[in-house]
């Protein structure tokens, strides 16, 4: 990312977050930093979700070579003052999952797992970025704590969630924390709002929807619907997002409509 550091932190991030895990968010980051790239925003895409890095995986890359050490934090000038970008289908990509191997894991105390995060924001060679999208670990916990109290940058926060109650009520502390914050809440993502028929193409429900009162909606917006289908969560698994693959449309015309909410809400900085 050329320029002094002003420029740098004016570039805002966009977090995906969720009450819990198991709901989708990392495909719903994917896909939403791919259709915003197709509409010509210059996408930096950071795997947060240092307990669980999937983007990669999503994107078809992978590191099979075991890492025999972690670099949390290099003086300037140094040889690994900058994290390089990998680029792929448009966007630049910072993940721990390129700091170790496919079957390592990163188990670090709080105050480290931060200087990790912090790391691939602040720390990685981003070039000239529209936004940073980051994709969160579920719950409140320190790393995302770091990310929503940046401060120097605006932070805008996109919640995932799914039609049951739990999946609700655990987004509704997420928010009542991000109320305590200086991020903004986007909006919300329902995601597995229904299961498209391999067969017909008709969408029928999955779960049960969360009552009223106990529902996010009255909290926030309720930017789009994606429903699931199994066609293209076996091509995610093989990494061929359905926003590459544009194998399944109801979903493909859900993340553009996403992208277009969230390019309305940010100001249109793309090109």
């Amino acid at each position: 990312m050329p320029g002094d550091a002003a420029d740098r932190d004016a570039v805002p991030i966009i977090a995906v977050a969720s009450g819990k895990g198991g709901v989708g968010k990392t495909t719903v980051a994917v896909n939403l930093a791919l259709a915003l790239a197709a509409v010509g925003w210059r996408v930096g895409l950071v795997d947060a979700d240092l307990y669980g890095p999937d983007v990669p995986r999503m994107l078809g890359l992978r590191r099979q070579q075991a890492a025999r050490e972690l670099t949390l934090f290099s003086t300037k000038g140094g040889p690994q003052e900058r994290l390089e970008v990998i680029e792929r289908y448009g966007l630049q990509v910072a993940s721990a999952a390129f700091l170790i191997g496919a079957s390592q894991g990163i188990g670090l105390q709080a105050s480290l797992a931060q200087l990790l995060v912090r790391r691939l924001i602040h720390d990685t060679a981003w070039q000239d970025p529209d936004c940073l999208l980051v994709d969160l670990p579920p719950g409140t916990a320190d790393i995302q704590q770091f990310v929503f109290t940046l401060g120097h940058r605006p932070v805008y926060v996109l919640v995932v969630v799914t039609p049951q109650v739990m999946a609700h009520q655990d987004v509704r502390r997420l928010l009542a924390d991000l109320r305590r914050r200086d991020a903004v809440a986007l909006g919300g993502v329902a995601n597995f709002s229904g299961l498209i028929c391999a067969h017909c193409g008709q969408i029928t429900p999955m779960f049960p929807e969360a009552p009223a009162d106990e529902s996010i909606w009255g909290l926030v917006d309720r930017l789009v619907s994606v429903p699931f289908s199994p066609a293209a969560a076996a091509d995610a698994d093989q990494g061929r997002p359905v926003m590459l693959t544009r194998a399944v449309p109801a979903q493909v015309a859900a993340f553009e409509s996403l992208a277009a909410a969230v390019a309305a809400k940010l100001g249109n900085r793309g090109d």
